[in-house]
């Protein structure tokens, strides 16, 4: 997993976000795993919390990049810019 450059033993992750029926899809295309929030606010606790189960990181050193835009060709492709 590579990852953004740490600074001071941080790591910034990618996010993907976008909204699906009644949630927001937070997608971490490095770890490729998904997660949902209820609204933006609580986006970036969701998506740290995901990485941090999936890769054992310290919560305090990770970040994360939200940005809106969907996956391509489902989950694992590219993004489709957002509209």
């Amino acid at each position: 997993m590579g990852g953004v450059a740490p600074q001071g033993g941080e790591r910034t992750f990618e996010v993907l976000a976008w909204l699906s029926e009644r949630h927001l899809v937070l997608y971490v295309p490095e770890i490729e795993a998904a997660t949902t929030a209820a609204a933006m606010p609580e986006a970036e606790s969701a998506a740290r919390s995901l990485i941090v189960d999936l890769t054992g990181l310290d919560p305090a050193a990770v970040r994360c990049e939200i940005r809106m835009g969907r996956a391509r060709g489902g989950l694992g492709g590219p993004p489709t810019p957002a509209v």
